[in-house]
């Protein structure tokens, strides 16, 4: 089938865009900003959402998304990292920007820098890849006009380049962990400090209240800047269905008193990211339904967060101490009847070795298997083997033909568990795609 010459074109600005990172480094925010004002502030006239955290920030983008487009409300989403496409990184409602949408606002984007860099004689300057992706999504809400943006930091929160934008409505920082050391710092405080760095003087902000050391942090910057801080804890005992798959609990609304919620995942740690993301909701200035936040908040999907992509075989895209341990937790709930299986891969940035000490500490996992990464970034087989070594796994290089080897031996009351990383999580995607 021939390819159209539109087709070829999208391809390029993707191509181009994935090349960013061998000719750029990172901006200083001055620069990230200045760029940001000769667009025109695009987006700053929409109520906005931001959200930081270590884990659970794309999760409570999607709470917060599915509840507003419940009720009605046109709401933009710039999310990352994409598992597939960059496309989805940039939603209006429930659906991502179109190939053509996606390949004009690209356009706009090169032509604004030229104009950029000849004005301001700034021939050096171009955005990272991040950046590039951010205003496009901003070019493209302020295009559509929604009535509400959310948008979710890339690396920290501090030096983001989403933190260009100086008056978000409502900031929500969920758990914090180690994570992006080399970037962040060695504590928690540290790291802390960074991804408090979106809180402006007047927004509300509300955080996760989970480890004392974070909580001092942020409450620090709050009285620094002038904020309003609500800090919420996660619901006690949720109740978790493996038949239903779905996890029910409790929200005490300031509105409507206690309202039963109810979210479609056996993710046991989603309870708290829905609770962060409704009690964002209400200290927001936007009134909601009780019916939106019920419904909203039961048919919210979002991918890789212990999705079961086929029967008996889940996704999750847990891919730092934090989030192995919260996966750990609910696996270790299901009623497995058969055996446990694995399939783990990691970039080579990430804490792998003590991902890999956890999974195997755990004792839940009957079958370990271990594969490559197309990525760059990914761990090597050579490095695989040497972490793994003296440990009862088998490793085949290709994802496709790792995954593919699991689903043939599996018996139907067997588990599979796929994590260590999005970038795994975006292969698996593209497999079943396939």
């Amino acid at each position: 089938m021939e390819i159209s010459i539109r087709e070829k074109e999208y391809t390029a600005a993707e191509e181009y865009i994935l090349s960013i990172p061998k000719f750029t480094s990172k901006n200083s925010p001055k620069l990230t900003r200045s760029f940001y004002e000769f667009l025109n502030n695009p987006g700053s006239k929409s109520l906005i959402f931001h959200v930081a955290g270590t884990n659970g920030k794309g999760s409570v983008c999607s709470y917060l998304h599915s509840v507003l487009t419940k009720e009605g409300i046109l709401t933009g989403m710039f999310t990352s990292p994409h598992l597939v496409t960059m496309r989805e990184r940039m939603n209006i409602g429930n659906e991502m920007i179109t190939k053509e949408e996606f390949l004009r606002h690209f356009n706009k984007i090169v032509a604004a820098l030229k104009l950029f860099q000849r004005k301001k004689g700034m021939e050096q300057y171009h955005p990272t890849f991040f950046e590039w992706l951010f205003f496009m999504a901003m070019v493209y809400f302020e295009e559509k006009k929604p009535e509400v943006i959310i948008l979710e930091t890339g690396l920290g929160g501090r030096l983001d380049a989403t933190n260009v934008v100086k008056s978000p409505k409502v900031c929500v920082i969920t758990e914090i962990g180690f994570d992006h050391m080399e970037y962040l710092g060695s504590t928690l405080e540290q790291i802390g400090e960074e991804k408090a760095g979106i809180i402006h003087s007047g927004c509300k902000v509300v955080f996760l209240k989970k480890r004392q050391e974070v909580t001092e942090v942020i409450e620090k910057r709050v009285q620094q800047v002038g904020a309003l801080c609500k800090s919420v804890s996660k619901p006690e005992n949720p109740a978790i269905s493996f038949v239903d798959k779905t996890i029910d609990f409790s929200f005490t609304s300031r509105y409507y008193g206690d309202i039963p919620i109810q979210i479609s995942t056996v993710a046991q740690y989603q309870a708290e990211n829905a609770v962060l993301a409704l009690t964002a909701l209400e200290e927001s200035p936007i009134k909601l339904t009780k019916e939106s936040m019920i419904s909203g908040m039961r048919e919210c999907f979002w991918p890789a967060r212990m999705e079961e992509i086929f029967p008996g075989v889940f996704l999750d895209g847990a891919h730092n101490e934090d989030g192995i341990e919260a996966f750990l937790r609910t696996a270790a709930l299901d009623e497995c009847k058969g055996v446990r299986w694995i399939l783990f891969s990691a970039v080579a940035d990430k804490e792998f070795t003590k991902m890999k000490e956890m999974i195997c500490s755990s004792h839940l996992f009957g079958q370990i298997y271990v594969c490559c990464l197309k990525n760059a970034r990914g761990l090597k087989k050579k490095e695989l083997e040497h972490i793994f070594s003296g440990e009862k796994v088998k490793l085949i290089e290709n994802t496709k033909e790792c995954l593919e080897e699991i689903l043939g031996l599996k018996k139907k009351e067997d588990l599979v568990y796929i994590v260590g990383s999005l970038y795994l999580a975006g292969e698996v995607k593209e497999y079943m795609e396939q």
